[in-house]
């Protein structure tokens, strides 16, 4: 007998499942329908019974075998049978998450990037954030109140009773009045989108990136994001000429000569000319791109710490020039930094099992057609190139905490059979994952926890 066709809804409409994949968002009810009664569907390595009208419906987030879980799951019905894939996104539910990572991504990558030789110096070298919030809260707050305007000449539609200055009358409003109607004048209004103004949002702008860098940084973030949404800083273009323009401002009022100062510090290298990746913009959508970016980071600080500091061009390849004289964080496949014995630490570097992959290294596809792979891109490779060459991978999976050794085990079928001159050279795959509880290191494989906000011991897994 044929299987009933498996439906999934979770929004307004019910999609077919067979041979597609499904988003779900992780806090939203996720349904199922075309079960037999009491079948039971696995997701992944968890298991769902149907009630007995064939129906499943779940809580992604209310459920403890699934929370904290991100990425593809491999539906399975009853008999075995693959009928399709559901990929659970991030949302609401994970922004406190997303924040600490995004936080400590910026602050290490900004870290690497201007300190060759360690990632403190940043908090050595400038004020933090409440710091530098409470010296700009209270003037900032007094500018919204009684910001600095010039009077500017405005077009708007009004009646002759309502005029009050003889520059105001106009041919169109004298014939409008002459038909009892409002008609064109140009009246003087208060205008703030002026240079001082537009210096005081670049400070926030500034600040707000400076603050999500920061470990604990995320609430005067928060509060300088509000101001810049409100008057009259949202109604403020950005700063004429750039922020050097703004600095040669004859400021007489000290509310603004205050916030200068803190520009002044904000725009030193450090703090300023940064930027998180373009997936940071995505907000919880991009986590899990985000995490993968992190650990390869993290792989970047444990290699600096047991072979040295990188040798030239070091930590300037994971960064990027942007039209705008800031520096981004970039990472394309493949890159490299090379390291002090031949030591090369590469961010999803493509392997072939033909010529032309990553550092000569042959990709021997699995005896099992089911998992066997002509070319691999793991997330991050560490090689040592040597008399006797040895490697491990390491690849993040932001995972839920029954999902890690599956994945684990996976990893090892995927990206073990590698080999450099005919020569095995993979000692270990690991799962990096944002897990305390699982920390288990097999037989070529294992699972290695990687919380954002805390700083991993990787040094002895290194080749």
């Amino acid at each position: 007998m044929a299987l009933s066709s498996v439906e999934v809804r979770t929004g307004r409409y019910w999609t077919p499942l067979a041979g597609s994949t499904v988003q779900a968002f992780e806090s939203r009810k996720l349904e199922m329908r075309g079960l037999y009664p009491h079948e039971v569907l696995d997701l992944g390595p968890v298991r769902f019974r149907a009630n007995h009208q064939g129906y499943i419906a779940i809580v992604p987030v209310r459920e403890e075998s699934l929370r904290g879980h991100l990425g593809h799951v491999e539906v399975r019905r009853e008999t075995g049978v693959t009928t399709g894939e559901i990929e659970f996104l991030p949302d609401k539910m994970s922004e406190f998450a997303f924040k600490v990572l995004r936080a400590d991504l910026e602050r290490v990558w900004a870290g690497l990037i201007f300190d060759p030789e360690g990632v403190s110096s940043l908090q050595g070298q400038l004020p933090t954030p409440e710091q530098l919030w409470r010296i700009i809260e209270a003037p900032v707050r007094e500018i919204s109140a009684e910001p600095r305007a010039v009077l500017r000449s405005a077009a708007g539609i009004r009646r002759m009773e309502r005029v009050r200055r003889s520059s105001e009358v106009t041919p169109a409003l004298l014939r409008a009045h002459a038909r009892q109607q409002p008609g064109l004048s140009y009246v003087l209004s208060r205008d703030v989108n002026i240079s001082e103004n537009a210096l005081v949002v670049e400070t926030l702008r500034r600040l707000v990136s400076y603050a999500r860098r920061h470990r604990s940084g995320n609430e005067v973030a928060t509060r300088a994001s509000r101001m810049l949404w409100e008057y009259p800083f949202a109604s403020c273009s950005p700063p004429r000429g750039g922020t050097a323009a703004t600095r040669m401002l004859a400021l007489h009022d000290d509310r603004y000569r205050r916030v200068e100062r803190v520009l002044r510090i904000l725009n030193r290298p450090e703090a300023h000319a940064t930027e998180g990746p373009g997936e940071a913009r995505l907000g919880v959508r991009g986590m899990i791109r985000l995490y993968e970016y992190w650990v390869f980071l993290q792989v970047l600080i444990a290699a600096r710490q047991r072979y040295g500091p990188p040798l030239d061009p070091g930590f300037a390849v994971i960064g990027r020039q942007t039209n705008h004289g800031t520096i981004r964080l970039a990472l394309s496949e493949g890159t490299t930094v090379r390291f002090p014995g031949d030591v090369y630490v590469a961010f999803e570097p493509r392997i072939y099992s033909v010529g032309g992959s990553w550092q000569g290294l042959e990709n021997v596809p699995h005896p099992n057609p089911q998992l066997a792979q002509r070319s691999i891109a793991p997330d991050v490779v560490v090689l040592r190139r040597s008399a006797q060459p040895a490697a491990v991978i390491f690849d993040a999976k932001y995972v839920g905490l029954r999902w890690v050794e599956t994945r684990a085990a996976e990893l090892h079928a995927k990206y073990s059979r590698v080999r450099l001159g005919g020569v095995p050279v993979v000692r270990n795959v690991l799962a990096a994952h944002p897990h305390e509880e699982i920390d288990n290191l097999w037989s070529g494989y294992g699972s290695v926890p990687m919380l954002p906000g805390q700083i991993p011991d990787l040094q002895p897994l290194l080749p």
